[in-house]
């Protein structure tokens, strides 16, 4: 159970590492078993500059060439969906002569630590140590956790929008401001950290008028985006109307959760392991969710709820004719309220979640070093 604590108590370096020692173990793991699994093809979009290191090879997969390639080559209309912030960390490496693919993987394995330290951070102030671990190691062997270790945004979006929650908790408003927007820039659902900054404000009597001020930094920094969507297309839209061009489309939820589970039926056992996951995934945070909604032996904060929801529930709304769930798997991973959840659980199904979890963890990244679709 979730009690109050002071913000001045500190987090521990074993509370960090530990989980992040499991991680990295389960991801070098994953790296040795690939080669022993079949390989596929290279399928979609291929970054031909990306190199032949076998490191490189194996963890650059997917979107991970779009990212190398726009550092490169600059942003395009089909490719001005990727938000810029993390093309714009791994040029600033480029310009110390760090090829591209290895800055890339740099900088993320950089954020998969610090993701670690700001979510253990945040979780801290309400949560005893051994819960706070508890929470941690559940991030830590989510199924798609490899991701963190790839060239994706969901380090460095879950190190943004936690070290936000953290100097938000602290009523350092100017902090949490510059990091929500920098989340913002990261990926387009960090915008919803304005709403958790206003309830969090104006819930705190002591904020001033100079404190609201700041609450303009996360819009800010997205119409700063949406003008260079304009010079460079003509249109400040373009990244949203360009979701067209991936095959996204708009659907009810409960449609498109049907639509997935109706197609692991249909292909199975060819059905890609990325769908089922997708499925097993939503299904899970949509248990945790309603259960820390509405189960009072579970606490945590309202603001973190409504972030969980919003999180999870915008991206329910895209689907696509192939895959109906699109990258919910991993889109699951940055839904931070499911470890606090997961660390409230009984001993027997928290230990449970982590063998199967670290399991899955295991495979899913060997499958994506693969070529598999996974999130």
């Amino acid at each position: 159970m979730l009690e109050n604590y002071p913000d001045s108590r500190r987090l521990s370096a074993r509370t960090i590492f530990l989980p992040f020692l499991l991680h990295t173990l389960l991801v070098i793991g994953s790296y040795l078993l690939a080669e022993y699994l079949p390989s596929r093809d290279p399928a979609g979009f291929i970054n031909p500059d990306i190199g032949q290191h076998p490191i490189v090879s194996k963890l650059i997969k997917w979107d991970a060439h779009w990212y190398t390639y726009i550092v490169d080559n600059g942003y395009t209309t089909q490719s001005i969906v990727f938000f810029p912030v993390i093309i714009i960390f791994i040029k600033l490496l480029t310009f110390i002569n760090i090829n591209t693919a290895a800055a890339g993987l740099l900088i993320c394995n950089l954020f998969a630590f610090l993701s670690f330290w700001a979510m253990g951070a945040a979780f801290r102030l309400d949560m005893p140590e051994s819960t706070t671990m508890k929470a941690l190691l559940a991030y830590g062997v989510m199924p798609t956790a490899f991701f963190l270790n790839s060239v994706y945004t969901e380090p460095l979006f879950i190190s943004f929008a936690l070290t936000c929650i953290y100097f938000a908790r602290q009523q350092k408003w100017w902090l949490a401001a510059a990091f929500a927007a920098l989340a913002t820039l990261t990926r387009n659902i960090g915008i919803i950290l304005l709403l958790f900054l206003i309830v969090e404000l104006y819930q705190n009597s002591s904020t001033t008028p100079r404190s609201k001020l700041f609450l303009l930094l996360p819009p800010a920094a997205l119409m700063g985006f949406l003008l260079y969507n304009l010079w460079l297309t003509g249109n400040l839209f373009t990244f949203y109307y360009s979701q067209q061009l991936w095959g996204r489309e708009f659907d009810y939820p409960w449609i498109n959760i049907f639509n997935n589970i109706l197609l692991i039926f249909k292909q199975w056992p060819y059905v890609e392991p990325g769908v089922f996951l997708d499925s097993c995934l939503v299904l899970l945070s949509i248990i945790g969710l309603t259960t820390l909604s509405l189960h009072p032996c579970f606490k945590i904060r309202p603001s973190y709820l409504v972030l969980g929801w919003l999180w999870l529930i915008i991206p329910l709304f895209s689907t696509s004719s192939v895959l109906p769930l699109y990258s919910l798997s991993r889109f699951v991973l940055i839904l931070f309220p499911l470890y606090i959840f997961l660390a409230q659980v009984s001993k027997a199904i928290f230990y449970s979640f982590m063998i199967v979890s670290s399991l899955t963890l295991l495979i899913c990244a060997s499958l994506f070093m693969n070529w598999y679709w996974i999130g």
